[in-house]
Protein backbone atom coordinates (compact mmCIF):
# COMPACT_ATOMS: atom_id res chain seq x y z
CA UNK A 1 0.00 0.00 0.00
CA UNK A 2 1.22 3.47 -0.77
CA UNK A 3 0.96 6.21 1.78
CA UNK A 4 -0.94 9.36 0.95
CA UNK A 5 1.12 12.52 0.75
CA UNK A 6 0.13 14.87 3.49
CA UNK A 7 -1.04 18.30 2.38
CA UNK A 8 1.27 21.07 3.59
CA UNK A 9 -0.46 24.46 3.68
CA UNK A 10 1.39 27.31 1.98
CA UNK A 11 0.93 31.06 2.28
CA UNK A 12 2.49 34.09 0.61
CA UNK A 13 4.50 36.74 2.46
CA UNK A 14 2.77 40.09 1.84
CA UNK A 15 6.09 41.95 1.77
CA UNK A 16 8.35 39.87 -0.50
CA UNK A 17 5.57 37.80 -2.17
CA UNK A 18 7.46 34.54 -1.62
CA UNK A 19 5.39 31.39 -1.08
CA UNK A 20 6.38 29.31 1.94
CA UNK A 21 4.99 26.76 4.30
CA UNK A 22 2.60 28.32 6.76
CA UNK A 23 4.80 27.20 9.67
CA UNK A 24 7.69 29.33 8.29
CA UNK A 25 5.63 32.54 8.30
CA UNK A 26 4.37 34.86 11.02
CA UNK A 27 0.74 35.94 11.03
CA UNK A 28 -0.44 39.48 11.62
CA UNK A 29 -4.15 39.96 12.11
CA UNK A 30 -6.67 42.79 12.14
CA UNK A 31 -9.08 41.64 14.81
CA UNK A 32 -12.83 42.08 14.62
CA UNK A 33 -12.57 45.17 16.84
CA UNK A 34 -10.03 46.80 14.48
CA UNK A 35 -6.78 46.23 16.41
CA UNK A 36 -3.72 45.07 14.50
CA UNK A 37 -1.64 42.54 16.40
CA UNK A 38 0.85 39.71 16.06
CA UNK A 39 -0.90 36.33 16.12
CA UNK A 40 1.29 33.77 17.88
CA UNK A 41 -1.25 30.95 17.61
CA UNK A 42 -2.37 31.49 14.02
CA UNK A 43 -5.98 31.15 15.14
CA UNK A 44 -7.08 34.64 16.18
CA UNK A 45 -10.33 35.69 14.50
CA UNK A 46 -9.95 38.44 11.95
CA UNK A 47 -8.30 39.28 8.66
CA UNK A 48 -4.77 37.88 8.56
CA UNK A 49 -1.59 38.49 6.59
CA UNK A 50 1.66 36.54 6.63
CA UNK A 51 5.26 37.81 6.82
CA UNK A 52 8.48 35.79 6.50
CA UNK A 53 9.83 34.68 9.86
CA UNK A 54 13.50 34.47 8.89
CA UNK A 55 13.86 37.85 7.17
CA UNK A 56 13.98 41.38 8.50
CA UNK A 57 11.06 43.00 6.70
CA UNK A 58 10.65 45.37 9.64
CA UNK A 59 14.26 46.56 9.71
CA UNK A 60 15.30 50.09 8.84
CA UNK A 61 16.44 49.15 5.33
CA UNK A 62 13.26 47.32 4.35
CA UNK A 63 10.69 49.11 6.46
CA UNK A 64 9.81 51.57 3.73
CA UNK A 65 9.64 48.83 1.14
CA UNK A 66 7.08 46.79 3.06
CA UNK A 67 5.06 49.45 4.81
CA UNK A 68 5.24 52.55 2.62
CA UNK A 69 4.24 50.62 -0.47
CA UNK A 70 1.14 49.64 1.46
CA UNK A 71 1.37 45.87 1.10
CA UNK A 72 0.52 45.09 4.71
CA UNK A 73 -2.00 47.93 4.80
CA UNK A 74 -3.64 46.58 1.66
CA UNK A 75 -3.65 42.97 2.90
CA UNK A 76 -5.25 43.88 6.23
CA UNK A 77 -7.48 46.61 4.76
CA UNK A 78 -6.53 48.91 7.62
CA UNK A 79 -4.42 51.97 8.32
CA UNK A 80 -1.12 51.16 10.02
CA UNK A 81 0.56 53.93 12.00
CA UNK A 82 4.16 54.08 13.22
CA UNK A 83 3.28 52.99 16.76
CA UNK A 84 1.58 49.85 15.44
CA UNK A 85 4.61 49.05 13.27
CA UNK A 86 6.86 49.43 16.32
CA UNK A 87 4.68 47.14 18.45
CA UNK A 88 4.52 44.50 15.72
CA UNK A 89 8.26 44.68 15.23
CA UNK A 90 8.92 44.17 18.94
CA UNK A 91 6.46 41.26 19.11
CA UNK A 92 8.08 39.58 16.11
CA UNK A 93 11.59 40.04 17.54
CA UNK A 94 10.52 38.51 20.86
CA UNK A 95 8.96 35.60 18.98
CA UNK A 96 12.20 35.00 17.06
CA UNK A 97 14.21 35.01 20.29
CA UNK A 98 12.23 32.00 21.58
Amino acid sequence: MSQKKRHIPTRTCVVCREKRQRSDLLRIVRTTDGKIEFDRTGRVDGRGAYVCEDSDHWGASNRGEGINRGRLKHALKAEIDDSTVKLLSEAMKSHKAK
